[in-house]
Parts: structure tokens; C-alpha cells; sequence
């Protein structure tokens, strides 16, 4: 019985010891099979699962003005998302989340039961959403830690995904230069479409630790990723001078009930282009509440006639030619030309004999016509295309028109020749007729216009530059400055823009009103109300062109145009720090006088501004004696006392500096901040309370 029994044992112990070394044996194959055959695909599963390697998507690079006030800017936002096929109560989370989204309830189940693996439930929430979005969060963090709930939760398949959005916080201000981006950060219009390569910058992936519930511990990705994130556009326009622009332009525009207005400010010398405005306007911020007339930048795009601020491009173009002199007698026929039976030119006043320089100052239809005649068709043709007429600029801009030229030599009809020697027949953009302007003020030399200054990384190295580019001599530097003498008359008494010139300083104008074509016919109702405008006249530094769109009460370019022209010209040369070469009323610095300026700094009787002498419309201002002054030639850059002053006089004092002001109260100026004698830079805010002293 006992030999059985032993037998037994023995007969177990060997079962056990296969056994046990059969599993060993399975367990050592299924080691090496997990360990060499597959070890190498299972770790990089593992690694998958435990570092997701996930994209961040690109941040556009700013867009700036000259001095590098921030135009357009991208900020850091959050977009709810979810993945449906994750969801077991999709019912339950609609309901849950609609009031945190700002959703409808059975919109937001609509995403939550889709079959696609990905969806968007809120792109962009405000910063109150996103608030109340992780407070949801926690919530459900709180109720699994309650319930035991282990691992990872269904609400985990719904989380918040950072983004890049388009901000711009000037609003209004450049808003169809800006153009616009659409929800993906893709530009649709403007700067924002034709650099959109630039801006954009380039996407890329980065790994992120998971835990088990599948949420985020450790990401490699950074608040600012110079690879993500797109070049800078740095532009020539000035933040202060658009805004003056925009807000002259407006005050024109309301005065006389317009349908809208254009304004544009260039540099002569380098075709840099200061400020450009439109009305009517948008803000990029919002495109969607604006029509397609607000959005287009329609100083480039649209073509319009320019009246009879043309002709002092035919005129220009016979005194290069040798075909005319200034003094040279032309008889206007009384106010009516016949040029056949059925066709005639009509005058606004007869005029009898006129010399050259009088049809410019007069505006006489009948001589400008006469003059282009004796230039020929063939000739006329070539100098209008050589003033940039009939085609594109070239500037970096989407949708610019090349406007419209006729070819002289194959018109039969005099009086169609005839017209386009007082703009009719013919049309131009604003920018064009803005930069064939700043040629007769660059001694007659025909610049590229220059919208963008360069491109430059995020750490501020160049990637592109647009410097000065003259396309060509259009006349010759003894026409120009002929041309420019006869302009300067038309603001002079006697001229259509009498006094229109800035105070202090001399101009030289052509006023133009240009029927506007409705339908197929000229429209005795809506007009173009035109004014262009070189300042100085001896050696411009500002070419500036306002063009009102169908006013009312007066149509007249030098009544309607011509003083917007006259206060943006005033306050933009104290932005740049120019003032008359002898102000009347000087600003006293500790009781000194103001000094002469040196010897060799005029500029075409125009002398650079400093902290000693601000123009004449100001009062006497005491600035600190501490304050240092700058060197000739520099705008105003330390803070001056303006207490005592009134509200308009500190206006006037800090425009020269560029400076922007928040206004308190009412009466005279008691307190301020900055603090008299503190450093200025363009674009900085200066805070002043007002008090009546009564």
C-alpha cells in the first residue's frame, strides 16, 4: 500500500515538474518572441502610444508699420474638439457642454454622433468660454475621483487644442492694406493674400508625453518656436500719418456728405507710400459685417477719371518737349471751342488769351486741349505711358488695375482727343496718379511706389529688402521745376485752390472735378471732387492726393478736396518734423530764445522741427530746461509742459511728436503723464487731465 502510494507522489512530482518546466519553457519562447522577434516593433508601439508625436500649427509672423508699431499680430487661443467614436453618452455630454460652448444642444450632439474620428465643436473661444471649459474639465476630474474610477474617462476624448488667431489692433486703421485671414490663418485679402507664403510660416510635430488616462504631461513644444512661425512684413506706411489721413478723410467725407473718399501720401524723393485711406473702411477684425467695396483696397483697384487735375501731366509733357514755354499765349475762344459743328469744349469762366502758366492756375479746358494738339497724338501717347498711365506700378499689392489710356493715333474724333487733356476718356487709380505726382516733385524722375519696406525674420535678420527704385526719367529737371511753379500759383490767389496751402509753407496743386460715368453716359449729378498736391513747392517732401466721392452742396475740387489736403499736409510735416523757416510764436526753453537754425539745413525753405520752435498755430509753451533738445532735423522727442493749455493746443503740440493722447475732462490742461522733460517715442500714449478754471 505504501509502495503505491509513494509511486503516486513520485508520479505527481515529475507531472508538476513538466508542467512547471513546459510553462517555463512557453514563457522563455514567449520572452524571446517579445523581446527579439518582436521587441523592436513593440517598442516603438509603446513609444507611440506613451509620446505622440502631434502638429502644431504655424503662427503668421506680424506685419508692421516703419517704426515698428504693431499692425497685425498673432495671438495664442484654445478650439474645443472631440473624437466621436470615443464617446459612449455623446447624449449626456451635449447636454453638459452646450451652456460651456455657447452651443445649441442639438447641434453640438450633431458633432458628438458623427462618424468622423475628428471634429471641431468651437474654434476659438474667448478667453470666458475657455474659462468655463476647464472648469468642466475639473468638474469631471472630480466626479471620477469620487466614483474610483480608474484609467481613462470618456470626456478625455474631448479636450482643448491650442491655435494661432489674426489679430489686429489698430481695428480700422490700414484695414484694406491689412487685408484679412480666414479661421485657419489662410490670408483672403490685402498684404495678408500676396504674403501669405511669408506670414504664414511652416508647420511642424512635436512630442508630447502621455499618461494612462491619455493626457498631456510633458510636451517639447514652446510659447514662441521661431521654426512655426512666420517672417515679419515690415511696412513704409507710418501708423500716425495713416491716422491722420483716415481721420481728415472722414471729416471731408462727413462735411460733405459723400458716398466715400481716397487719400494717399508719398515720398517724392523715394516712392514710399506714408498712408493710404479709403472710406468707406473696414476692420480686419471682422471682414464678414463689411461689403466687398470696404474690403477691396480700392486706391490700387479701382480706375477712375481724374478731371482736370490731368492736365498737368499734358502740360508737363509739352514743356519737356520744347513745344511750350510758361509764357506762351494760347486764346481759350471766350469759354466755347468748336472743334466741328457737333463737338465743342466748354470752359467753366470764358477766357480770352491765357498764358501757359495762367491755364494751369486758371483750369482752362479749352487751353490744356489746345496744348496737347500742339503735342501731337503720338507724343502724347508716349509721355502719358511714360508717367506710368495704362499700366500697373509694379507694387506688391493683389488686384491693381492698370486703368485705361487710349491709343490717340487711332481716334478719328477731335473732341475724344481732345478730352483726355482735361482727364475725361481716361482712366487712372489713385496710386497711379499719386506716383506720376511725385515725379514732377523728384525733379522729374519716375519712382517705383514702395508699400513694403522688407521682410525679416522673428529674430530681426533681413530676409528681403525694397529699396528706392527709380523706374525712369520721365521729363527733364527744367520741366519739372517749371510745372511745379505753375502748380504753385493755382494755391496763390487767383487760383482755383487759393489758401489752400498749409500755413507756413507753399504748394503746389491742380484741382480737378471729374464727371463719374454712370451707365453708359456722363451723369450730370455725381462728381469726383479732386485734389493733388506737392509740399513744398521749391522741393517737395510730400506728394498727396484726396479725391472726394460724389459730395453734396459743392462739387469743386479746391473747395471740396483741397482743404483736406491743406490739414493733412499741416499736421503730417509737423509728424515729420518740418515747420516754416520763421515761426511766429516760439517756444521758450528756460527762458532762452529760440536759436537760428545752421547754416546749410533748409530744405526748400522748409527747416526740420526741434523742441525750440513748433509751427505758428501754437501757443507759447515752456518746456524744461532740463529737458535735452534734440538736433536739428529730429521731431519733437521730450515730453513738454502743457499745462495751461487747451485741449485743441495739445493736440497740435504733441502731433509733431507722434504722440497719441488720452483726453480727461475739459478746460485747460492741469495734469499730465508722461511727466515734463520725459523721452517721447512715436507712437506712445500721453495721459492729460483737463479743468475748467471756472
Amino acid at each position: 500500500m505504501s509502495y503505491f502510494l509513494n509511486k503516486w507522489v513520485r508520479l505527481r512530482l515529475v507531472l508538476v515538474g513538466v508542467f512547471l518546466a513546459g510553462l517555463g519553457l512557453l514563457v522563455t519562447g514567449r520572452f524571446l518572441h517579445l523581446q527579439v522577434l518582436q521587441g523592436g516593433a513593440l517598442r516603438e508601439e509603446a513609444e507611440a502610444y506613451l509620446r505622440k508625436m502631434t502638429p502644431v500649427l504655424p503662427e503668421r509672423g506680424l506685419i508692421l508699420d516703419r517704426h515698428g508699431a504693431e499692425l497685425a499680430v498673432s495671438t495664442r487661443v484654445y478650439s474645443a474638439v472631440a473624437h466621436p467614436r470615443q464617446l459612449k453618452n455623446p447624449q449626456r455630454l451635449a447636454r453638459e457642454l452646450a451652456p460651456v460652448l455657447g452651443l445649441d444642444v442639438k447641434e453640438l450632439q450633431e458633432l458628438l454622433t458623427s462618424e468622423q474620428p475628428f471634429v471641431w465643436l468651437k474654434r476659438h473661444l474667448t478667453p470666458e468660454r475657455e474659462a468655463a471649459f476647464r472648469a468642466w474639465q475639473e468638474r469631471v476630474q472630480e466626479r471620477a475621483q469620487k466614483k474610483g474610477a480608474a484609467g481613462r474617462q470618456e470626456e478625455d476624448a474631448i479636450y482643448l487644442l491650442p491655435e494661432s488667431k489674426r489679430f489686429y489692433p489698430q481695428q480700422t486703421l490700414a484695414g484694406p492694406i491689412l487685408g484679412f485671414c480666414n479661421i485657419d490663418g489662410v490670408g483672403l485679402e490685402g498684404l495678408e493674400y500676396q504674403f501669405d507664403r511669408e506670414l504664414y510660416g511652416k508647420p511642424k510635430k512635436v512630442q508630447r508625453l502621455m499618461d494612462a488616462r491619455g493626457r498631456i504631461v510633458v510636451t517639447e513644444e514652446k510659447a514662441f518656436d521661431p521654426e512655426v512661425r512666420g517672417h515679419n512684413l515690415v511696412l513704409t506706411i507710418d501708423r500716425t500719418i495713416q491716422y491722420i489721413v483716415e481721420k481728415e478723410l472722414a471729416k471731408g467725407v462727413a462735411k460733405w456728405n459723400a458716398a466715400g473718399g481716397y487719400a494717399m501720401v508719398m515720398r517724392p524723393q523715394t516712392g514710399e507710400i506714408l498712408a493710404m485711406a479709403q472710406l468707406p473702411t473696414m476692420d480686419p477684425n471682422q471682414p464678414g459685417r463689411y461689403p466687398e467695396v470696404a474690403r477691396k483696397n480700392r486706391n490700387l483697384t479701382e480706375a477712375l477719371e481724374p478731371g482736370s487735375a490731368f492736365k498737368i501731366f499734358v502740360v508737363a509733357s509739352a514743356l519737356d518737349a520744347g513745344l511750350v514755354k510758361p509764357s506762351d499765349r494760347y486764346h481759350c475762344e471766350n469759354g466755347i471751342w468748336y472743334l466741328t459743328a457737333k463737338e465743342r469744349i466748354r470752359d467753366v469762366h470764358p477766357y480770352g488769351g491765357l498764358t501757359v502758366q495762367q491755364i494751369i492756375q486758371k483750369s482752362s479746358n479749352i487751353g490744356s486741349a489746345k496744348i496737347a494738339n500742339r503735342l501731337g497724338p503720338a507724343r502724347l501717347d508716349d509721355y502719358l505711358r511714360a508717367f506710368g498711365f495704362g499700366s500697373r506700378t509694379g507694387i506688391p499689392f493683389p488686384g491693381e488695375t492698370p486703368g485705361l489710356v487710349k491709343n490717340h493715333s487711332r481716334i478719328r474724333s477731335p473732341l475724344d482727343r481732345a478730352t483726355t487733356a482735361f482727364g475725361q476718356g481716361i482712366s487712372v487709380s489713385v496710386l497711379q496718379l499719386t506716383t506720376a505726382l511725385a515725379a514732377l516733385g523728384n525733379d522729374g524722375v519716375l519712382m517705383r511706389p514702395l508699400l513694403v519696406k522688407e521682410i525679416v525674420t522673428a529674430q530681426g535678420e533681413k530676409v528681403r529688402e525694397f529699396p528706392p527704385y527709380p523706374v525712369r526719367r520721365v521729363l527733364s529737371s527744367q520741366a519739372a521745376r517749371q510745372i511745379l511753379a505753375m502748380m504753385q500759383t493755382v494755391t496763390e490767389p487767383g487760383g482755383t485752390a487759393a489758401g489752400m496751402a498749409p500755413p507756413g509753407f507753399t504748394a503746389a496743386g491742380k484741382t480737378g472735378t471729374a464727371q463719374k460715368v454712370v451707365g453708359r453716359a456722363f451723369s450730370h449729378s455725381k462728381f469726383n471732387s479732386v485734389f493733388v498736391g506737392l509740399v513744398p513747392a521749391e522741393q517737395p517732401v510730400l506728394a498727396i492726393t484726396v479725391i472726394i466721392d460724389e459730395s453734396k452742396g459743392a462739387i469743386y475740387g479746391g473747395v471740396v478736396a483741397a482743404p483736406i489736403f491743406r490739414e493733412i499736409a499741416t499736421q503730417v510735416l509737423r509728424v515729420l518734423g518740418y515747420h516754416p523757416p520763421t515761426p511766429n510764436l516760439p517756444v521758450l526753453a528756460g527762458a532762452k530764445k529760440t536759436p537760428e537754425p545752421p547754416a546749410g539745413r533748409q530744405n526748400g525753405g522748409v527747416t526740420p522741427a526741434s523742441v525750440l520752435a513748433i509751427p505758428e498755430l501754437l501757443p507759447e509753451v515752456v518746456v524744461p530746461a532740463a529737458a535735452p533738445s534734440p538736433k536739428p532735423g529730429e521731431p519733437l522727442r521730450v515730453m513738454p509742459d502743457v499745462r495751461g493749455l487747451t485741449i485743441r493746443q495739445v493736440l497740435d503740440l504733441l502731433h509733431q511728436a507722434g504722440v497719441r493722447c488720452q483726453l480727461e475732462g475739459s478746460g485747460l490742461a492741469v495734469e499730465q503723464d508722461p511727466a515734463p522733460g520725459a523721452e517721447l517715442t512715436p507712437g506712445a500714449v500721453c495721459s492729460v487731465k483737463f479743468r475748467s478754471p471756472l
